[in-house]
């Protein structure tokens, strides 16, 4: 009895494994994240909003620091979401391509950094697609040149 719930374990967590590696969900993942952090602006920073066009939008991210957060936070969201992208590019490709530590390390840093200066932020977000991009690095780079 003992073997079979261990052979069952075993062939779950192979499962699981098989399908992070097989789906194409980590460039997806972060262009959603990215999305709702655009998205976020509008809840997070209303007041903010309406005084960046009350004040005729050009050149009105320097009236107040909060204004200045409100424009990085909505100007984020965009290159994380062409980051996402181009990993779900990457993603696409059959047989997967190897040697991605580049910008899986860019990413890895991003988001601990992140994490390290805004705790309380949503980088928190980003490490199941860090954890995801690495499995399915280290997976292209064992199977490359077979």
């Amino acid at each position: 009895m003992p073997q079979n719930i261990l052979r069952t374990t075993e062939q779950r967590s192979g499962t699981v494994l098989k399908t992070i590696i097989d789906q194409r969900w980590v460039g997806r993942w972060i262009m959603a994240v990215a999305l709702l952090h655009i998205a976020f602006t509008v809840v997070l920073f209303p007041e903010a909003l309406k005084r960046i066009f009350a004040a005729g939008f050009f050149n009105s991210g320097l009236i107040d620091a909060r204004i200045g957060n409100t424009v990085w936070f909505f100007l984020f969201g965009l290159p994380l979401f062409l980051a996402g992208y181009l990993i779900d590019q990457t993603e696409r490709q059959r047989p997967p391509l190897p040697f991605q530590e580049i910008p899986l390390a860019l990413l890895a840093m991003l988001s601990l950094l992140g994490i390290a200066l805004l705790p309380s932020s949503g980088f928190w977000l980003l490490i199941p697609a860090v954890i995801g991009f690495a499995i399915k690095n280290h997976s292209a780079n064992k199977s490359w040149g077979q």
